[in-house]
């Protein structure tokens, strides 16, 4: 059979799903369950902005944990906002960059712009002249802006506070100009904010909205409205909706519950059948692990995954619960060898070992008795070994290609 056969057979074989992208981690719905009041308190906190416009900006923290709805909170805002500004007349625009996936000062105001003028070029401008072009095509054009920092604990993480301090002092040195630009910071744990200097600290103006781990009917509940917009009808009940629910509750991860139902699913289809059986739900349950997501090892860069490659293989040589940066580093030589790469500096090493511990991938400690000094100890904290390798593997062989 051809593969094109093999392709049309599928597309014509029975389906539980109406659209599956609905369940994607890029898709915001309409409305979001369990988070009106913090949609409200947004609302609250922009009336100002939105009132008079130009007289004042306003710069708010949004902060909780892995899945809990907080790029989904504000991107929700953003387009409230958007609609509310187009039926009063005002230019304004919504800006959600992820700091994560833009990892520098530079590539993080190049989306700024790029959102203006689609044919800014990738490179030959520096941060400050990107500044300057932004700052000329919002007073040309009467613009106003929110722009929305995703994942900054990323960068702050990095000791790179760059970016917001030209964003606060570009705004602060506006101040009895026209107000254009507030800001919406959006973080895992507010303990990173703590580390910026007192002037920039203070003019976040402690506007903070903290978003708490779903509960199991919480998740439910938000399960129940995504199935409506993914599922055909009678392809789910209410029980299979709720052993999701209860499976996910334990991280409170909204994130990993819908992965769940659309793993569960694809179960389904496998097998043929237009309805979602509990045990689907258990063999999508051994399939994932919630630190296991798609979505994270698509966003981490070559060597990142390598690095990561590393300290497994270490972690199960050894059959030991931690391992040392130092023995990370070398079989992370070994292993660029084998992927064809030239390993990085040791400097740019640590800085993706930070990173994996900021994915929540990998924790760190120092080393206490039995080792001779203060190292860096690394160690995976509950995903097993086996399920990291071989997604790793598989993303690998994506990067390949």
């Amino acid at each position: 059979m051809l593969l094109t056969d093999i392709f049309e057979e599928e597309l014509r074989s029975p389906t539980v799903f109406r659209d599956e992208s609905k369940l994607s981690a890029a898709y915001v719905p309409s409305s979001l369950p369990h988070r009106a009041s913090e949609l409200r308190e947004l609302i609250r906190l922009f009336l100002g902005v939105m009132k008079n416009p130009g007289e004042m900006s306003q710069r708010v923290t949004i902060s909780g944990s892995i899945g809990i709805g907080k790029t989904a909170l504000s991107k929700c805002f953003g387009k409230v906002l958007e609609e509310y500004a187009h039926t009063h007349n005002m230019n304004l625009h919504y800006v959600h960059v992820n700091c994560r996936r833009k990892k520098s000062r530079f590539l993080i105001l190049r989306e700024v712009v790029h959102h203006f003028n689609p044919n800014v070029p990738h490179r030959g401008y520096s941060p400050e002249e990107l500044l300057h072009m932004l700052d000329h095509l919002l007073e040309s054009q009467n613009i106003f802006l929110v722009v929305a920092l995703d994942e900054l604990d990323f960068l702050l993480r990095r000791n790179d506070a760059s970016l917001l301090y030209d964003l606060i002092r570009w705004t602060d040195e506006q101040l009895n100009g026209v107000q254009r630009v507030s800001l919406i910071l959006i973080v895992r744990d507010r303990v990173y904010l703590k580390e910026l200097d007192a002037g920039t600290l203070s003019s976040l103006q402690n506007n903070h909205i903290y978003l708490a781990p779903y509960s199991a009917s919480q998740l439910g509940d938000i399960l129940q409205e995504r199935a409506k917009e993914s599922l055909f009808d009678f392809s789910i009940n209410s029980d299979v909706i709720y052993l999701i629910g209860d499976i996910a509750s334990e991280r409170g991860d909204a994130r990993f519950a819908l992965e769940l139902l659309w793993r569960a699913g694809k179960y389904a289809d496998r097998d043929k059948v237009t309805s979602i059986l509990p045990e689907y739900v258990r063999l999508a349950k051994a399939d994932i692990h919630p630190d296991l997501r798609k979505d994270i090892f698509q966003e981490l860069s070559l060597h990142h995954q390598l690095v990561l490659l590393a300290i497994i293989r270490q972690l199960k040589k050894h059959r030991a619960a931690y391992t040392t940066t130092g023995n990370v580093e070398v079989t992370y030589n070994v292993i660029c060898e084998e992927y064809l790469e030239s390993p990085r500096k040791h400097t740019q090493l640590w800085e993706y070992v930070k990173d994996l511990e900021q994915l929540c991938l990998i924790t760190t400690k120092i080393s206490g008795k039995g080792i001779r000094g203060k190292t860096t100890m690394i160690g995976l904290p509950d995903a097993p070994l086996s399920l990291l390798e071989k997604e790793l593997h598989n993303s690998l062989k994506e990067c390949e290609k």
